[in-house]
């Protein structure tokens, strides 16, 4: 009886220190600053994650307690990203509210993925995540951002010093400008348009049109685009026009799931939305909607890295 009394208390010694430490690895995880964590993230490299969150938010208190201190998204934040809370719900701080502002944040909790090499929005997600969602969100995030900087690698000179003994980060992005909210995951709608291929485009061809920036493969794309951007972006503002025709829900479409119809691109959430328009795209085109990007919920999910059109 003693043995068995003692290998309980051993046992469950060993499970308080393991998620004692789970949590300070956890802590360790999580910047406080703003600032210090985008200028760690361009000298590190990485991507920045931006967890916004209010003390009095249910939803933020459940993603704290599920998912952001699980070992599996510390393993992912501690060896691939850069990652910082921002406290969006109390009034006093200034800088979160300049924050909230910045990113055109609307609900929480918000979570914020940058390029901070090029200033580019990666991801951004408002409301409750569960682990799984949220591990892949940061997957994919990542994967984007180590395709898009291999590509501006190789456009680009190299320099004689390296970026980081000559930028300073908070000239490349001023706190309180809002960032571009970047259409078709930055693959260029001219390339996939006129030769039906998915390339990525480059910051350097950047061209806004509606709300959204949509980056172009060179010079000759960027000219075609701004003289005719109406031919190649994609219809509803890359909103799926399955749930926007069926629940009235601006849900912007994932370049997983693309299809042309009468020459027009749309997007869809799902596999199974592009198949019910592809069934009937009379029902889904037919009604005209007026959108404005600050109306879109960019929640879609990629299922892989390979964008596709069918």
């Amino acid at each position: 009886m003693v043995n068995h009394l003692f290998r309980f208390v051993l046992m469950m010694g060993m499970v308080v220190a393991a998620a004692s430490t789970a949590s300070l690895y956890a802590a360790d995880v999580w910047r406080a600053d703003y600032d210090a964590a985008y200028a760690e993230a361009v000298r590190a490299k990485r991507p920045l994650l931006v967890h916004f969150y209010g003390q009095q938010c249910p939803p933020c208190r459940r993603m704290e307690q599920e998912v952001l201190h699980q070992p599996d998204v510390v393993g992912i934040l501690s060896t691939q990203y850069i990652a910082v809370k921002v406290d969006a719900g109390n009034p006093a701080n200034i800088k979160g509210g300049q924050l909230v502002q910045r990113f055109g944040v609307h609900a929480l909790p918000c979570d914020v993925i940058i390029d901070p090499l090029s200033g580019r929005l990666i991801s951004q997600v408002e409301g409750f995540q569960d682990l799984n969602r949220y591990r892949t969100t940061a997957v994919r995030s990542r994967g984007q951002f180590d395709q898009f900087n291999q590509i501006v690698i190789v456009q680009q000179p190299q320099a004689e010093t390296p970026p980081e003994e000559t930028a300073d980060p908070q000239q490349e992005i001023t706190l309180g400008d809002p960032q571009p909210i970047v259409g078709m995951d930055g693959y260029s709608p001219v390339a996939l348009g006129a030769e039906r291929k998915w390339v990525l485009g480059s910051a350097d061809f950047a061209y806004e049109y509606k709300g959204l920036t949509y980056y172009l493969a060179n010079e000759a794309e960027l000219k075609a685009f701004r003289t005719r951007p109406q031919e190649f972006a994609p219809r509803l503002l890359g909103c799926d026009p399955v749930l926007l025709n069926e629940t009235d829900r601006a849900v912007q479409g994932s370049t997983d799931y693309g299809a042309f119809f009468d020459g027009d691109l749309y997007l869809f959430e799902s596999d199974e939305s592009r198949r019910r328009f592809k069934s009937n795209p009379l029902k889904y085109t037919r009604i005209q909607h007026v959108l404005k990007v600050d109306h879109v919920q960019r929640l879609a999910q990629k299922t892989d890295s390979n964008p596709g059109v069918k």
